[in-house]
Parts: C-alpha cells; structure tokens; sequence
C-alpha cells in the first residue's frame, strides 16, 4: 500500500489546537505503513511581527474585555452576514499555506484550527487543491460558524450533540463522525493511582488538589486565592501547572515555601496524565483540550472564571452533564472546594456521569486516526468539488 502524506494545519492561539494536531499527528504515525504525516502551524506563516500583534491582542481582547468576545462569538457563532465578514478577514498568510502545501503534496489536509478551515476553504474556493480532500477537527463541545465551510469534506467531532449542531447548521450528516477530541495516546488508559502517588512521594490517603490556567498560564489575580486554599482544613496536596508563565511559576513557589499545606509548583509538564490520574478534584479552564484530558482521566472539575466564547460553550456542556461545577467568585470557588473534598460520594457521581463520555475520549487519537483512514480509503475513487 502508498504511504499517504497527510497535513494537519494548526494554529498557536492558546495550546488546545496544536496538542489536537499533534495528538492525531501520533496516533497516525503508530501506523507507520499508511502515513506520513507533518504538523504546520498556519499562524507561524504570518510576518513575525503581524503574528505576535495578532496573537497578543487576541489574548488582550479575551481575558480583559470576555463580555465583547463573548457577544462578538454568539454574533457570529451561526452562519450569517456577520460570520461571512469575519472569514473573509482569515487571509493573512493564505498564499503562503498554498506555497507550503504546493511542496508537500498532501493527499490529504485535516485542520484542527478554526482560522486554517477558513483559509483552506478560501484556497479551494479559488480552484487550489480542490482534489485533496479537507478534514476538520472541531476542537471544543460546541461549534462556531468558523468551523463550518462550504468546501471542508468531513468533520470529526467530540460528541452526539455536536454533531447536531452541524446537522442543524446544514452540514450533512454523512459527514461528521464522532471520534471525541484528540488527545494524546499517553490517556489511553486509566492508571493505577495507587502505583503514582508511591512514586511521586504521596501519601495515598492525601487528598490531591490539582489547578491548572491553561497552557498560556492565564491564573490572573490566583495568589489572593492560594492564599485562602492554604487555609483549608482538610490535609490536601496542592499541585500547580503553571505552563510557561514564568511570573506565576516564581509567584507561587515563593508562596510554596511558607505554605501550611504542602504545595508543588510545576512549569510546563510532560506527564499531566499521571498528574490527573493522582489528582481527585480539578480547578481549571474549561479549554476543549484540558477538558477532555480530565475526562478520559475520569477527574471531576470546578470551572473558575471561564471566559465568553467556546469556554463559555464547554462549561455548558460540562454543567448539563453533571461532570463539573462552575463559579466566577472566589469565596464560592473555596466553598465548592470544601465541599467536594468532604464529601467524596458527590465526586464518585461525577466520575460516574464522565463514563458515558470517558471511553470515547481514551481512545479519541486511535478513533480520529482511523477515521482518517476510512475516509482516505473512501475518497480514493471520490472525485472533490
């Protein structure tokens, strides 16, 4: 059989998408026979500098101004005049993705960034590569209009209900397959607790408390409420996974080393499996990513201030299924925190409730990568508009 040469475009606003493509990008070349397969981020195609403009002023507009995004989102989130306006706005950097895949020659392109589905339905929409069929990789429960373009030939999708979503934004069914969201293949398994916690030096009967901002290290304002974790009564571990927020990173150790409870302070992480597989309760985000890893690790979740958008989208879905609990004020994040560590019969019902969802999600990077297949296998005798 050819090895088939596949892309996965990607983007670098926040982590989420990259992991996605690189997780799928994993889970493809385990089967090293059938693909070939290359991560490129369409954002690092830009001019350095308009990149990092558009990169900081995102994030900006995101944390400092959440109710503009969040109304600008929901303004756009249907196909309409709005949406329409916006993808047309998605052209920086077009000619030189048509540059980069005209020295590929992929046989197929999969997207795991809004902004890449765009321009790639630019680029068809304009008589290019209009025989290499596109896949798109919705990477959060729910979908915007971004995600959705006239020339993308499949999606893959996290859940039923997003699946609807497209079905009720015209996209036909026949199109979308439910994989859940690739993560990487390290989550495949649930992992002996007991076995990790003795390795890392942790007492087994210690509660583990784990909190996470993202993989930008967005925590903001967070020291004010370590300080008032650290005075809670029940003996509990704290661990935090600053990503590459050095600020924070200095912040809390600093704080860690005259703390009551013990309190570990990580940078960037390779093993955040293990850490969610120790840990039994999770303050986070609620980015696609971040959740979906908590899910296939069966941790339950208090979502702390989650921005407008897609966070506000994936704390929905969170809260109607009964897998997290949500707040945006400091004195109610605590009292969900006592709560929960006290009364671990709520946890269990938590956990409980992810099962529907956590299988799908342990094998979400071997799912996505055999729909990869089946749909190359398919299209082989497809002819592409």
């Amino acid at each position: 059989m050819a090895i088939a040469k596949v892309i996965i475009l990607t983007g670098s606003y926040g982590t989420g998408h990259k992991r996605a493509a690189h997780a799928l990008a994993k889970a493809l070349d385990l089967n090293t026979s059938q693909f070939s397969t290359r991560v490129l981020d369409v954002t690092s195609l830009a001019p350095p500098r308009l990149d990092s403009l558009e990169k900081r002023t995102f994030l900006s507009g995101v944390t400092h101004f959440p109710s503009l995004y969040h109304y600008i989102y929901k303004k756009t989130q249907k196909n309409n005049i709005a949406s329409s306006l916006i993808k047309k706005m998605n052209r920086v950097g077009v000619y030189r993705l048509i540059s980069a895949l005209e020295e590929e020659h992929p046989d197929l392109i999969v997207s795991t960034f809004p902004v890449a589905s765009v321009m790639m339905s630019l680029i068809k929409q304009a008589d290019w590569f209009t025989s290499v069929p596109l896949l798109t990789v919705i990477t959060d429960y729910s979908v915007h209009s971004t995600w959705v373009n006239q020339y993308t030939d499949g999606y893959l999708v996290a859940t039923q209900e997003v699946k609807q979503m497209l079905i009720d934004m015209n996209v036909d069914p026949e199109k979308i397959m439910i994989t859940g969201i690739p993560i990487h293949p390290k989550f495949s398994g649930l992992q002996n607790k007991r076995e990790l916690k003795e390795r890392y030096h942790i007492p087994y009967h210690q509660k583990v408390l784990l909190l996470m901002g993202g993989g930008g290290g967005i925590f903001g304002h967070f020291l004010p409420i370590l300080r008032q974790l650290d005075k809670i009564e029940p003996d509990v571990r704290i661990v935090i996974i600053c990503g590459q927020n050095r600020k924070i990173f200095q912040q809390f150790t600093q704080f860690s080393r005259t703390a009551k409870h013990n309190i570990q302070v990580e940078g960037f992480v390779h093993n955040m499996n293990e850490w969610m597989a120790i840990a039994d309760l999770l303050i986070t985000k609620p980015g696609g990513l971040t959740v979906s890893e908590a899910i296939a690790s069966e941790l339950p979740m208090i979502i702390y201030r989650p921005l407008g958008g897609q966070e506000a989208d994936n704390t929905q879905f969170l809260l109607s299924s009964g897998i997290s609990v949500a707040t945006n004020d400091h004195s109610e994040l605590i009292e969900h925190l006592i709560d929960l560590l006290n009364n671990p019969l709520t946890l269990d019902i938590m956990r409980t409730n992810m099962r529907p969802y956590s299988i799908e999600q342990r094998q979400s990077a071997k799912n996505a990568a055999n729909a990869v297949a089946q749909f190359l296998s398919a299209a082989s005798s497809i002819q592409f508009a």
